[in-house]
């Protein structure tokens, strides 16, 4: 299984695994943003960076801005990034890569990075009510990884593609 997605700068990654560990939850792998849900390749790994490279030529890097953590009701609670006209363009473009594994996000995807997985709805709610809104505002993305995971919630990055490059 392959994700497309952008790691978050260290003090923000930082602060969100200290509240992972301060409440005793844990997101798919460390923090991050998907651009991308998760598909198979059924193809080289190469051939997978020929065609991402080809994608992401002509996105530029953009500003993502940090807002405050919500939940969905499946248990998962998130902090919610806006990314504008930028990011929707590089997700819809990202899109024909190759099927998703499972129809999670569809059309009214929300920018976000995942903190907690595995609650039930009301375990959700009120930890996304607790949670302090991080000192940092937002962050520009500049490069975008590849990850493969071989192993349920490791992320192993296979590549990185700068964006505005090309």
């Amino acid at each position: 299984m392959y994700g497309v997605l952008v790691w978050p700068p260290e003090d923000l990654k930082g602060f969100l695994e200290r509240l992972q560990a301060q409440y005793g939850v844990r997101g798919f792998g460390p923090p991050h943003l998907n651009l991308r849900q998760p598909f198979d390749w059924p193809y080289e790994e190469e051939a997978l960076k020929i065609a991402l490279s080809g994608i992401l030529r002509g996105h530029a890097p953009f500003r993502l801005r940090l807002g405050g953590f919500g939940y969905f009701p499946q248990g998962v609670v998130y902090l919610r990034a806006y990314g504008g006209t930028p990011f929707r363009r590089l997700y819809h473009a990202l899109e024909p890569l190759a099927p998703p594994l499972k129809e999670i996000e569809g059309p009214s995807y929300l920018p976000h990075i995942t903190l907690a997985l595995g609650l039930s709805e009301e375990e959700a709610r009120r930890l996304a009510q607790e949670l302090p809104a991080p000192q940092r505002r937002s962050f520009v993305v500049r490069e975008v990884a590849l990850v493969r995971d071989e192993d349920e919630g490791h992320l192993e990055e296979v590549a990185r593609f700068p964006l505005g490059s090309c």
